[in-house]
């Protein structure tokens, strides 16, 4: 269990080459949530929730505020890539919108 930050997604993820390949947006919680195959685009307006079980990695795609988890919190803002191994359940906290990728443990 372990939530840190990395310095960039690593380069064997697939990832959308726009956001145009995502599909249509669900609200959820105080925002918004968009998939495209293994990748998550969500828009929050302040606070998200989430869980996590596995591996996954968070790119800040706009937006600053800090991740809260059981194990502390860590601050964000646009451009921070952090990657999770089974963390369970963890927020955001600051208005963004968030780029998450379920990965392969290393």
């Amino acid at each position: 269990m372990e939530l840190q930050k990395i310095g960039a997604l690593p380069q064997e993820l697939s990832l959308p080459a726009s956001q145009e390949e995502f599909g249509e947006a669900r609200s959820v919680q105080s925002g918004s949530v968009r998939t495209c195959n293994n990748v998550l685009l969500i828009e929050s307006g302040g606070r998200f929730k989430r869980f996590c079980g596995g591996r996954e990695y968070i790119r800040i795609e706009r937006g600053y505020g800090h991740l809260k988890w059981k194990r502390g919190e860590l601050p964000f803002a646009r451009g921070d890539v952090f990657a999770a191994d089974d963390i369970g359940e963890y927020d955001f906290y600051g208005a963004g919108i968030f780029l998450i990728v379920k990965g392969e443990r290393a």
